[in-house]
């Protein structure tokens, strides 16, 4: 799929469900998909933020920069209480930020490379925490992307569920913890 840059901006028009929360809640913001950026990135970055939203101080960055959350929450005095790295971050770059911040935590796929050579480091890490998706439910997300995301968003204990006007999506696989 091949988009000029004006067909990377979204309206994305969220109502969330999250079980796990217990909480209901909708966001509505426009954001973009980086030049620089996969598809793949962004279904990441935008699940990702989905999952932390019930905290109001969740933010999701626009930009792609290897130094900076893809979606983070901020303590009052300006440090980090989680950082969320999407999709194949650089492990030594985590490591670092680990020691600065309170939470750590990856989103990834289940059958990624990525996550096969180093989930064994990841798990060294005291403070982190990996989210990982089976490839087909972001294949499918990433498929289906439209200007306008229209996404009903279920978050359950064992599965995450997103629906268009168009299409359901369910996770088969998922790993949180």
């Amino acid at each position: 799929m091949v988009m000029s840059d004006k067909n990377r901006v979204f309206k994305a028009q969220f109502t969330i469900a999250d079980l796990r929360e217990h909480c209901n809640h909708q966001e509505t913001f426009t954001t973009a998909c980086d030049r620089g950026e996969s598809y793949q990135h962004f279904v990441l970055k935008l699940l990702s933020y989905c999952l932390f939203s019930h905290n109001k101080q969740a933010t999701i960055n626009a930009r792609l920069k290897n130094n900076q959350p893809d979606v983070s929450i901020k303590a009052l005095d300006e440090h980090y209480e989680t950082w969320l790295s999407v999709d194949q971050p650089d492990i030594s770059m985590l490591t670092k930020i680990a020691k600065r911040v309170d939470e750590l935590w990856v989103v990834t796929t289940l059958e990624s490379d990525w996550l096969n050579e180093y989930q064994r480091q990841l798990a060294l890490i005291s403070n982190s925490h990996l989210i990982a998706f089976d490839s087909q439910f972001i294949e499918q997300l990433v498929t289906h992307l439209s200007k306008n995301l229209q996404w009903d968003i279920t978050i359950d204990q064992q599965t995450i569920s997103v629906a268009d006007k168009h299409h359901f999506y369910q996770t088969r696989d998922l790993v949180w913890h």
